[in-house]
């Protein structure tokens, strides 16, 4: 488990904390962390290695305002809520979830987060915004939403950047962080007060059901899934299963299972040393040929090849 450190704030601290954090278990997992703290605003840059799938446990201490923002994940962009160059905000609280990680397949992803209070928000908040009004009455805790997800611009990569190297010291460098903090929510708020992708048929019970039976497929993707029971567990019909997927996700309810599949199997065939039937049994075809057409539709060359 990972925890996020209580600040607690006194005249015999320094205006601005800071700390560094690295993790590695035997798996392979590695982590590394470096966390700025002032005002009750947390910095944090985060990197890390996952070769196997796993749901890591989060208790964090507070409650509080999360910008999540995926700086590098070219190994599976294609198989996350949030992508490589997005953002997403949402509400956390002092009380423990689960995050699904899926393999990074020997790649690193790298991320930032800003995290500030409600203090925060409500000094800046103002009717004007189409996002901040939404999110304050928005509910769920600790599960991002794709209606507060969107691209980030060049300018956020270089605040952040100028954040983790901030010319100054003392109460100026607390100064300057606060406003650069700032202004990189600011930004975020008006890319979010853009359009929303999402159609208007989707109700925020859809949206929350398609996420939650999303979470379930990258827990179950080894495992025979079907539309019907797919949309049986979702509690949502079948069509509005089909078309919500690909509006949310931008891919097919199967077309999301089999890339999450074949990613799985590139790992089998590389760091497993699987043989090519093992691997195409493993992840449910019954004629090997028709996992290696899928195989080679997906990465552009024959399982046989990876393995030479």
């Amino acid at each position: 488990m990972i925890r996020r450190c209580q600040v607690t704030h006194n005249a015999h601290k320094p205006p601005v904390q800071e700390k560094q954090l690295s993790i590695q278990d035997p798996s392979g997992f590695r982590i590394q962390l470096e966390e700025i703290t002032f005002n009750g605003v947390d910095l944090r840059w985060g990197s890390y290695i996952n070769h196997d799938a796993r749901v890591l446990s989060f208790r964090p201490d507070k409650q509080a305002i999360v910008s999540h923002f995926r700086i590098q994940d070219a190994s599976a962009a294609n198989t996350h809520a949030i992508r490589e160059k997005q953002f997403v905000v949402y509400r956390e609280t002092p009380e423990s979830y689960d995050l699904f990680i899926p393999p990074s397949n020997n790649k690193t992803r790298s991320f930032f987060e800003l995290i500030v209070t409600d203090d925060f928000f409500d000094h800046i908040f103002t009717e004007e915004s189409r996002f901040m009004k939404r999110f304050r009455g928005y509910q769920t805790f600790n599960r991002p939403a794709p209606e507060f997800t969107a691209q980030m611009l060049p300018t956020m990569h270089s605040i952040i950047h100028d954040m983790q190297h901030a010319p100054y010291s003392g109460a100026l460098r607390t100064t300057y962080l606060e406003t650069k903090a700032t202004e990189l929510f600011l930004m975020q708020v008006l890319q979010l007060d853009q359009p929303s992708p999402v159609p208007a048929r989707l109700t925020p019970g859809d949206t929350e059901r398609l996420h939650s039976i999303k979470h379930y497929i990258d827990l179950h993707y080894e495992k025979p899934l079907s539309i019907t029971a797919l949309a049986r567990t979702a509690g949502i019909n079948q069509m509005k299963l089909k078309n919500g997927f690909k509006a949310l996700f931008n891919t097919t309810v199967f077309g999301y299972i089999s890339g999450l599949r074949m990613q799985e199997a590139k790992r089998l065939l590389l760091e497993e040393k699987m043989y090519v039937n093992e691997v195409a049994d493993r992840m449910g075809y019954k004629y090997p040929q028709h996992f290696t057409a899928a195989f080679r539709k997906k990465f552009g060359l024959l399982p046989k090849d990876l393995k030479n």
